[in-house]
């Protein structure tokens, strides 16, 4: 970021100390308590759910109904999550407002991504995969569409007209929102490419299924590489080149850092800790549930996991409330970058961990999970493209969520394969240590 663009966006962000002549304390192990004690009340009554985490730590050392378990981690990630966000937000004031979505973002796929590790460590790709589907069509249809129903509800302050301008003359975030649609289409095909690449190479009968199964692995690593260095440019593009076309500067509340740098650190460090362990305990509590009552994986992975993640939930309600109070730009924002976040930084880590750890993830979608992924993210570029929108078209994003909710319900169960052969990046269609069946023409 350049001097003068930091100045122009910083302008207002300046330290109450400078006008009121108040001096902050100093970084004393003293003031250090007084502010944790400060964040502890600003949490409130959130705060006392916290006893939930210990509950779940202790019901798992022992057989616990299965439903009340899954209660109680759920309850548990709550206040977890809320004092991950305060303490991103007050390193957002630290940073700057080019950082506000993308911490926010990260808050909520952060969760995501533990989820999807520990399915991921227990050999269940077919629900690793939906999940990655599902946390994407839910950001990009189910939240967007509310997003736009919110924004376009009808208030006192609001005109005759009930539609939801994302530009006028007073708004800079047009070009962000188209980039953000392309990105996210881009990020879509590299996805999709692996998948197709299976579908059109079945066919070929001088192939193996090992052999396929190679090749596949290596597609999968060198899209999840070339993901994340186009999030690179992208983080690039949002923090450094571009930051005065993807921030409106007059939806931003300048505020000044509240608490101890190093407080701030540790109440993130210590929510992340403990999001990952009540995380497994969820994780095991829906698998288990999903086979009492016979539950696709489409339908865990696409619905249930985009659901029960908390964290989530708080980001949603965030854009949600954004673009009610005419904050559009700041709500559009988030969602988009929940989404591109998701498709081009969690799925690529995703892959790349099982790449390490032997369990290797390849971006093998079904053909459903293929159609609706292009269809929403299409549905979603052609909304965008005038930047307006109206309640319908809000309303009609909400639908479309539950008619992909639907067809997974009734979808059938997904065979996991094995896909521990032994294979050659370097090669093409390099055969496994073991004898490798021939397709059958």
């Amino acid at each position: 970021m350049s001097g003068r663009e930091k100045g122009q966006l910083e302008i207002i962000y300046k330290d109450d100390a400078e006008t009121t002549g108040e001096k902050k304390p100093q970084d004393t192990c003293c003031s250090w308590i007084i502010n944790l004690l400060i964040k502890i009340r600003d949490i409130g009554g959130v705060s006392l759910l916290l006893v939930f985490v210990l509950l779940t730590i202790i019901m798992a050392q022992y057989k616990i109904n299965q439903w009340v378990m899954f209660l109680v981690s759920f309850i548990a990630i709550i206040p977890l999550s809320n004092i991950l966000t305060i303490g991103l937000n007050d390193l957002t004031a630290r940073l700057g407002p080019a950082y506000l979505s993308i911490l926010h973002a990260f808050s909520g796929n952060f969760v995501e991504l533990v989820i999807e590790v520990y399915a991921l460590l227990d050999g269940r790709y077919a629900i690793v995969r939906s999940a990655i589907l599902g946390a994407i069509l839910c950001n990009i249809t189910l939240v967007l569409g509310m997003a736009f129903l919110a924004g376009s509800w009808p208030t006192q302050g609001r005109v005759r007209s009930r539609t939801l301008h994302l530009q006028d003359s007073s708004f800079q975030a047009k070009l962000f929102v188209n980039t953000s649609a392309s990105i996210l289409a881009l990020g879509v095909l590299g996805l999709v490419i692996p998948a197709a690449f299976k579908i059109a190479a079945i066919p070929q009968t001088s192939l193996t299924l090992d052999s396929i199964e190679c090749d596949l692995q290596t597609i999968s690593h060198a899209t999840a590489i070339i993901l994340l260095l186009v999030y690179c440019g992208l983080l690039v593009f949002q923090l450094k080149t571009h930051v005065q076309e993807v921030i409106d500067a007059k939806e931003y509340e300048f505020t000044d850092p509240k608490y101890n740098l190093f407080l701030d650190i540790f109440l993130v460090a210590a929510s992340i800790a403990g999001i990952i362990i009540c995380a497994r305990y969820l994780v095991t509590t829906i698998e288990h549930l999903a086979e009492e009552f016979e539950l696709g994986t489409g339908f865990v992975g696409v619905v249930l996991f985009p659901l029960c993640v908390v964290s989530n939930f708080i980001e949603h309600y965030q854009a949600i409330k954004d673009a009610f109070r005419d904050k559009v730009d700041t709500a559009v924002g988030l969602i988009l970058n929940t989404s591109v976040q998701m498709t081009l930084l969690v799925t690529p880590i995703l892959v790349i961990i099982g790449w390490i750890i032997g369990k290797p993830l390849t971006l093998d979608f079904n053909v459903l999970e293929i159609a609706v992924l292009a269809c929403a993210v299409l549905i979603v570029n052609y909304l965008v493209a005038d930047n307006q929108a109206t309640w319908l078209e809000g309303y009609m994003l909400v639908i479309s969520y539950v008619l992909i909710a639907v067809a997974f319900f009734y979808f059938p169960n997904t065979i996991e394969s094995n896909n521990n052969v032994y294979c050659n990046p370097f090669s093409r269609n390099m055969r496994s240590k073991n004898a490798s069946t021939t397709v059958a023409a």
